[in-house]
């Protein structure tokens, strides 16, 4: 079995999981293997780049990091509550303010790092190497 065999199973597992929790009415269950999806298809992503740049490597950890902060506190704030408390910061609920001020934009960050970090060379030798894939086949 190939690695790219494996973590097409990886993936196609999540996704049945989160099938699961749409079935099951359960977010976390939706959500959470979502983002193991996202983390491990941006590290797919940029594996060859970090590789030859290893100092690289802390996009991918400041974005996962990122995240699991902010749907960590994103659980704990609304474990009792929906909308996260009665009180209000900057006229929104809790959660709708971590969804707007924090999830959204590290998503526009993210995509932004990511098109200021690694240039089009990585993308070049990604094409070729492909095409020699294709040949060898």
């Amino acid at each position: 079995m190939y690695v790219n065999d494996r973590i097409m199973y990886v993936f196609s597992g999540l996704i049945v999981l989160s099938l699961a929790g749409m079935f099951m009415q359960s977010w976390r269950l939706i959500l959470y293997p979502y983002l193991i999806v996202i983390g491990l298809a941006i590290t797919i992503g940029i594996w060859r780049a970090v590789k030859r740049s290893p100092a690289k490597i802390w996009v991918p950890a400041l974005v996962a990091g990122g995240y699991v902060a902010l749907f960590a506190t994103l659980d704990i704030i609304t474990r009792n509550d929906p909308a996260g408390g009665n009180h209000y910061f900057l006229g929104m609920t809790p959660s709708l303010a971590i969804y707007l001020l924090g999830i959204l934009p590290l998503a526009v960050i993210a995509s932004l790092l990511y098109a200021l970090l690694f240039d089009a060379e990585d993308t070049e030798t990604l094409k070729q190497e492909f095409k020699r894939e294709e040949a060898a086949e």
